[in-house]
């Protein structure tokens, strides 16, 4: 059996309401409720997390930057970037940390730099598609250097697999996971769920162009849209120039506990230019909802089975987005057929599950 590890989380916020909150915060949490010892670090933003965490779960505050900063110069910043590795590295040490996990690129090159003692064992949690990292050559040559030093890479499907597999030779793949829900939609109510930040990588602008859509052909239909960010004064402006109003409806997050938004709906629409492997999905899947989303290049493809409990589009695509979403709401049975497959296959992704996964791959670790 291996030694019973000191879990350090390292991640640099978690106050908004967010796929990448949601999941650091819960899997603290799952291990807590496992045993584990567990000490999640904030190191950017040290406002209070958005949701709850585990009795058991330690939350220290640590505010470094790393040299990520428009403050200064170019030989500052990496002056900084030296002072932040050796106090990260200090604190480590203070908290008798025996395994890290690093949700951000800087956290796993900041953790091999301040490499100290190799029985601390160094992972990197990738949330993002691969392919979405923006780096100078400063950063792309920091990551060239310290990735293939971690002792594992922890990837959310197989496509980001094999993007990171040249870079170390222990890529592990371990889903995000959801929680049961205890009541499911009946998938009666005239109603499209959409969860999103409102940006442009979320394809917001792809929405409003399927709600136009939909909403014209069906206007006794709503798309609620739960969210905030940059877009949404766009929104805003559209359902006014659209004359959407009471049709098309924007609101704000409140609370963490959104699953009676998922049971009043019939069907979730995610419309992302780029995931790597959704909450919302997961969270819709689990309340009965069968899903529709952009077949991007991975994420959604790992979650949804086409045309099984839920559709993919061609990505980027509202009019075949508008066909899909139309096929569900004029055919009753097949929307709740796919709804019970969702309640079915999402079982895949509950909590004992995928905390087998970091179990056997990663506490192991040698």
């Amino acid at each position: 059996m291996p030694e019973h590890k000191h879990i350090a989380l390292l991640c640099s916020h978690l106050n908004k309401f967010g796929g990448y909150e949601r999941i650091v915060s819960n899997t603290a949490s799952l291990f807590a409720e496992n045993g584990e010892q567990i000490t999640l670090l904030l190191l950017n933003d040290t406002t209070d997390p958005w949701f709850p965490l585990h009795k058991n779960v330690k939350l220290v505050k640590f505010p470094l930057s790393f040299g990520i900063t428009e403050k200064g110069n170019m030989f500052s910043r990496k002056l900084r970037m030296l002072r932040d590795i050796l106090a990260l590295r200090k604190k480590l040490k203070e908290l008798k940390i025996s395994l890290v996990i690093c949700t951000e690129f800087e956290y796993g090159a900041a953790a091999i730099f301040g490499k100290r003692h190799k029985k601390i064992k160094k992972a990197a949690w990738e949330h993002e598609h691969f392919n979405l990292r923006p780096k100078n050559k400063f950063w792309n040559a920091v990551f060239k250097y310290t990735y293939p030093k971690l002792d594992a890479i922890i990837c959310l499907n197989e496509d980001e697999k094999m993007l990171f597999k040249p870079f170390n030779k222990n890529v592990i793949v371990i889903p995000n996971f959801v929680e049961r829900s205890g009541k499911f939609s009946g998938l009666h109510n005239k109603v499209i769920l959409s969860v999103s930040r409102l940006t442009e990588m979320k394809g917001i602008a792809y929405l409003l162009q399927t709600a136009k859509l939909v909403l014209q052909k069906y206007p006794d239909w709503q798309w609620k849209i739960i969210g905030e960010g940059e877009m949404q004064e766009t929104i805003s402006v559209f359902i006014e120039k659209e004359n959407l109003q009471n049709k098309l409806i924007l609101q704000k997050p409140v609370g963490h506990n959104i699953n009676p938004e998922y049971q009043n709906a019939s069907m979730f629409v995610m419309t992302s230019r780029s995931e790597s492997f959704s909450m919302v999905l997961l969270e819709a899947m689990s309340n009965g909802l069968p899903c529709i989303a952009f077949d991007c290049d991975t994420g959604p493809r790992h979650i949804i089975r086409h045309n099984e409990d839920g559709i993919l589009v061609e990505k980027e695509s509202p009019g075949k987005l508008a066909e899909a979403i139309d096929s569900l709401i004029s055919n009753e049975e097949k929307r709740k057929k796919m709804g019970a497959n969702a309640i079915a296959n999402v079982q895949r992704f509950y909590p004992e599950v995928i905390y087998q996964l970091w179990k056997k791959e990663i506490f192991a670790l040698k």
